[in-house]
């Protein structure tokens, strides 16, 4: 997949109409999304063109809410891009997203982006708004703006029981800890991405060897718990290979209340040098809080049942 970065103002402009366009944010990539790229791919398809994908370097609604969690995506930049090129986007468009950029009109932002990207035809959710907060377009506006240089195609809300799956939705269930219900409204299994770094050795002191993830980009977590996750080893000699396991998000309260936040992954039956190895873990479900326990033996029995519930979760018993 071709990946072109545009600044603002907007030097770039391609000769060749060539392109569906599928725009937004698209945090997370979550099934709402993936509607709004099936249609861009289906028109892609009937029409013998390539699909293309316009999307940000950083929220938007970051620069504007002071949420701070905003700031921090659901699926970082270059795992959103490689899943776009999974889904056989043919080239990626990203907006360095800045005040200047969010001022222009939405008369500016078609003219000098979406007239200039190739594009046949786009693609976006019904919701979708652009154009500055003063001044802020919907999906109704785009054809005037517009003005015959490209169709419009607006994709209605795509819901299931609960109302309209969301970013908003699923940040507030991984809060809570919940990956079940985020899991299904992603329609894959959450993911943090990272290299094993050197940790305090205290899980193999007590038995339980933990793989310590540094993120390659700062990403929204689950709220600090511990979880049942399963694991891709990415690089080494082990690329490619899947592991079961637990993880951790805390800060090892048992053994000190100023402890650094950390993400630890007990992966079952390993034994492997995996350090400065780079992994990818996959949250699956929910194993229990927190706990600062009053010694080391109330630990490992806690453990030992965790890796228990784990193995049910994960379906090796």
């Amino acid at each position: 997949m071709k990946i072109i970065k545009l600044q603002f103002p907007n030097t770039y402009e391609n000769p060749k109409k060539e392109f569906v366009l599928a725009m937004g944010y698209f945090d997370g990539l979550h099934l709402g999304h993936q509607a709004v790229l099936n249609k861009a791919k289906d028109l892609a398809e009937k029409q013998q063109l390539k699909l293309a994908v316009l999307t940000y370097d950083q929220s938007p609604t970051s620069f504007y809410d002071p949420d701070p969690a905003l700031k921090f995506p659901i699926l970082p930049l270059q795992e959103k891009l490689a899943m776009l090129a999974d889904l056989a986007v043919d080239t990626s468009y990203v907006i360095n997203y800045s005040l200047d950029f969010g001022s222009q009109s939405p008369q500016s932002y078609v003219d000098h982006y979406l007239a200039k990207l190739g594009a046949i035809a786009v693609v976006a959710g019904f919701d979708h708004t652009y154009g500055s907060l003063a001044k802020k377009a919907d999906m109704d506006h785009l054809p005037g703006y517009a003005a015959g240089r490209f169709q419009v195609v607006a994709v209605n809300e795509f819901a299931d029981f609960s109302g309209k799956i969301s970013s908003t939705r699923i940040r507030q269930l991984l809060i809570k800890g919940d990956l079940r219900a985020a899991n299904a409204l992603l329609g894959y299994q959450y993911q943090t991405v990272g290299k094993v770094v050197y940790g305090n050795q205290i899980g193999r002191k007590l038995g339980f060897p933990t793989a310590n993830l540094s993120l390659n980009e700062k990403q929204l977590l689950p709220k600090t718990a511990v979880y049942a996750v399963r694991t891709k080893i990415l690089t080494g000699k082990l690329a490619g290979r899947f592991f079961d396991g637990m993880a951790s998000i805390g800060h090892n309260q048992t053994f000190g209340d100023d402890n650094p936040m950390t993400i630890e992954i007990n992966l079952f039956a390993f034994s492997a040098d995996i350090y400065n190895e780079k992994i990818a873990v996959f949250w699956i479900d929910y194993l229990r809080e927190q706990v600062k326990y009053s010694n080391v033996t109330e630990l490992i029995s806690q453990l030992k049942q965790d890796q228990i519930n784990s193995q049910r979760i994960l379906g090796q018993k």
